[in-house]
C-alpha cells in the first residue's frame, strides 16, 4: 500500500486555504491540481509503497515517538513554493512555531532510516495546497503569491500523528488513516 505519516489541521485553517485555493485559481495564470480540502495536511514523511509487515513496524515506532511530544499550538502562515520561484512545482502554506514538528519529523526519519527507508534532505513544514502542472503567466502566478506571502491563516492544535494510506484514483487520491496516535496533554 502506499502511505505516508501526517499531521492534520483543523477546519477553520482547512477553510481559509480553499480560500486561497480559489483566489489562486481565479488568476488563470497557471494549470494547478489543488489538493481537495479533506485531504488537506503536513506529511512529515511520504513513506511510498509499503507491505503490512512494515506498516505494523511504523505504528510502533509513530506510537513511542508521539509519546515524546506534547500536543501543541501552530500558527498556519505564508504561502511559498518548490522548488522555487522561476520553476513552481509545488505551492503551499507555511507553519510558524513549528519546531516541535520539525524534532517529531526528525525521530520519525531517523527510526525510519533503521528499517531502510530514505532519509530526507531538508524538512520543512508545510501544508501543499496546489501542484502546478504549467504555468501560462509567469507574472500573473508570481504576483499573487507574492501577495499571499504573509497571508495568515489561523492557528490549530498539532495532536497526533498518523499513518495514512493513499489509494490513487482517476479523480485524484483518497486518504484512509490506519492509525493514529495521540500526543501527551
Amino acid at each position: 500500500m502506499r502511505a505516508f505519516i501526517a499531521v492534520e489541521i483543523n477546519d477553520e485553517v482547512r477553510k481559509k486555504l480553499v480560500e486561497i485555493q480559489e483566489k489562486i485559481d481565479r488568476t488563470k495564470s497557471a494549470k494547478i491540481k489543488f489538493v481537495e480540502p479533506e485531504n488537506i495536511h503536513i506529511t512529515l514523511k511520504f513513506l511510498g509503497e509499503i507491505t503490512e509487515e512494515q506498516a505494523e513496524d511504523i505504528k510502533r515506532i509513530l506510537e513511542s515517538i508521539a509519546k515524546n511530544h506534547k500536543k501543541h499550538e501552530v500558527n498556519a502562515k505564508g504561502v511559498g513554493v518548490f522548488p522555487n520561484y522561476n520553476y513552481v512545482r509545488v505551492i503551499w502554506a507555511g507553519v510558524d512555531n513549528d519546531e516541535e514538528i520539525k524534532k517529531m519529523a526528525e525521530e520519525i526519519d531517523n527510526a525510519l532510516f533503521q528499517l531502510g527507508f530514505k532519509r530526507e534532505k531538508n524538512f520543512v513544514s508545510h501544508i501543499t495546497i496546489g501542484r502546478v502542472k504549467f504555468v501560462k503567466d509567469k507574472v500573473g502566478l508570481m504576483l499573487v503569491l507574492k501577495e499571499l506571502s504573509n497571508e495568515e491563516f489561523g492557528k490549530f492544535k498539532v495532536e497526533a500523528i498518523e499513518l495514512k494510506k493513499s489509494t490513487l484514483t482517476p479523480k485524484g487520491p483518497i486518504y484512509e488513516t490506519l492509525a493514529r496516535f495521540e500526543l501527551q496533554d
